[in-house]
């Protein structure tokens, strides 16, 4: 019986050993693999670190140009209004002028019209006078 527990304490001494040697081969594999983690941790900071320093001027050149895009875009509605005005007065002016030819036109062809009928009926009478004078 002392015979079976000393063997029993051998193999267990052996598995023992055995557990031992797989967890330190586990702990120096983790070792390597939390060191290229770190390595990898240490990269993606310094690439995030450079994309935060390039990054700055251009955020304050795009803020930059939108300022100058709303100032623009102020500027154009401010012309637009006025572009606006002008039009409207142009086509008050338009109409004005138009209703001005509508009265000049209403006043001053029935008179035109009138001498133009009287000249008319004088050239026929010198007509028919030097028709008359050549017979």
């Amino acid at each position: 019986m002392e015979e079976t527990i000393s063997i029993l304490n051998v193999v267990a001494l052996l598995g023992l050993i055995v557990l031992t040697i797989v967890f330190v081969l586990f702990l120096l594999k983790a070792k390597t693999a939390l060191q290229e983690l770190m390595t990898t941790m240490k990269s993606m900071s310094q690439t995030l670190d450079r994309i935060e320093k390039d990054s700055k001027p251009v955020f304050a050149q795009l803020e930059v140009t939108l300022q100058d895009t709303s100032s623009t875009m102020k500027s154009v509605q401010k012309q637009m209004s006025t572009v606006e005005s002008a039009l409207d007065s142009i086509k008050q002016i338009a109409d004005r002028v138009n209703d001005l030819e509508a009265r000049l036109q209403a006043k001053i062809e029935k008179p035109v019209m009138q001498a133009a009928g009287f000249v008319s009926g004088i050239t026929n009478a010198i007509e028919s006078f030097m028709a008359e004078l050549k017979k």
